[in-house]
């Protein structure tokens, strides 16, 4: 059965209401034992919190509760439990405590979970809206075009190219012309708090995360080479073209496909480049060193020295789904996603916290949606001026 199946969905919100019988129940824990439900579990949880009002997401009575359920489960990851061969009931405890943190209102946890913090009003009080769908598109002469603001239909016109906006706000980029200048070189780039999709003329799809950008020319010919240069995050579905090879090159890091879809988180404030393979194959290079990913690998690379590991996939291209997945990060790694989608300046005060937070909230909720989880495990508060984020134990 596949991740996404509706049979999981179904049986999943059964058992939340008491409503599942026997046979359904021990269905459910089947395919809980199957490691790649996962992340469709998690997502679940989160889609349950989404009518929990925020003032409601804590009370002291919990904490009874909450410590016999971390006596039985410290160990195991809430949101991410463990891969490969694992016994039935570590699985169905692990579900069992995110089922009952869930109906407390609480889907952020930390591994030193300490007394929260119950009054969220200096939060709610200064919300700040998620990002949204927008970009802009400098042309080969310089100009400059805000996609938001643009009509829909032909927006412009480069190199046998026809560059149009689509009446869902997407661009697409269709060839009128084989022959063109393929010096003409068009940039995409998103803004923090923007996201984006086009179509590029070789019918690959590119779904372009905030503060990202691409460049590549308008024909996508480069010397026989479909090549595009990414800066950020950006997910690929490439059109197979075995004549043509596809290059996103990051930095000194170059990734080669010939048709597959990937993702590829590259930004420039992050320690690590990290190429994530859903389907066919590509190589990833940097400095002479080359690795060839298989679905379901996920290539790291720190300065060229480029490491190999099975992930859930579904945890790399989550934000194209519109949600947040934290698996185990500290408080800085979560708070630069944030500050890319929500178009925020944070800054430190005092010792921060080094511990590791999990859980999961969608990029369509206020900044308050994600901060008020992490600010209940106690280990970690927020203030909210304008736009910065102050950020202090």
């Amino acid at each position: 059965m596949q991740p996404d199946s509706p049979s999981i969905q179904i049986l999943f919100t059964k058992y939340i209401n008491g409503e599942a019988s026997a046979e359904e129940t021990a269905h459910l824990f089947q395919l809980i034992e199957e490691d790649q439900h996962d992340t469709q579990i998690s997502l679940l949880l989160a889609t349950e919190l989404d009518d929990t009002e925020p003032e409601e997401q804590y009370n002291p009575a919990w904490e009874l509760t909450l410590a016999k359920i971390k006596q039985q489960t410290l160990e195991l990851p809430m949101t991410s439990l463990p891969h490969g061969k694992t016994k039935l009931w570590p699985r169905i405890a692990g579900i069992a405590a995110m089922v009952a943190l869930m109906a407390m209102g609480i889907y952020f946890f930390s591994y030193n979970q300490k007394t929260p913090t119950p009054d969220y009003r200096h939060l709610l009080a200064n919300d700040i809206a998620p990002g949204k769908l927008g970009a802009t598109l400098t042309l080969a002469n310089g100009e400059k075009i805000r996609l938001s603001d643009a009509a829909n239909g032909e927006i412009a016109k480069e190199s046998g190219i026809s560059i149009s906006k689509t009446a869902d706000g997407q661009i697409v980029y269709q060839l009128q012309s084989a022959t063109g200048d393929q010096d003409k070189v068009n940039t995409l780039t998103t803004a923090k708090g923007e996201t984006f999709i086009l179509t590029l003329p070789d019918q690959t799809k590119v779904w372009l995360n905030a503060a990202s950008s691409l460049t590549y020319t308008a024909n996508l010919r480069d010397k026989g080479v479909r090549r595009i240069r990414l800066s950020g995050e950006a997910y690929f579905e490439v059109s197979k073209d075995k004549e043509h090879p596809f290059i996103v090159e990051s930095g000194d890091q170059q990734v080669e496909v010939l048709g597959t879809h990937f993702n590829v988180n590259a930004y420039p404030d992050e320690k690590v480049f990290r190429t994530t393979l859903l389907e066919g194959s590509v190589k990833v290079s940097e400095y002479g060193q080359t690795k060839l990913l298989t679905p379901g690998n996920q290539a790291s690379n720190a300065g060229g020295s480029i490491q190999l590991g099975a992930v859930d996939t579904d945890l790399a291209i989550a934000w194209k789904s519109n949600n947040f997945i934290f698996d185990r990060l500290d408080i800085k790694e979560i708070m630069r996603t944030i500050a890319r989608w929500y178009n925020v300046e944070v800054i430190y005060q005092g010792d921060i916290p080094t511990d590791t937070f999990w859980g999961s909230v969608s990029r369509f909720d206020n900044i308050s949606k994600v901060l008020i989880p992490l600010e209940a495990t106690g280990n970690v508060h927020f203030k909210i001026e304008g736009r910065k984020i102050y950020v202090f134990n």
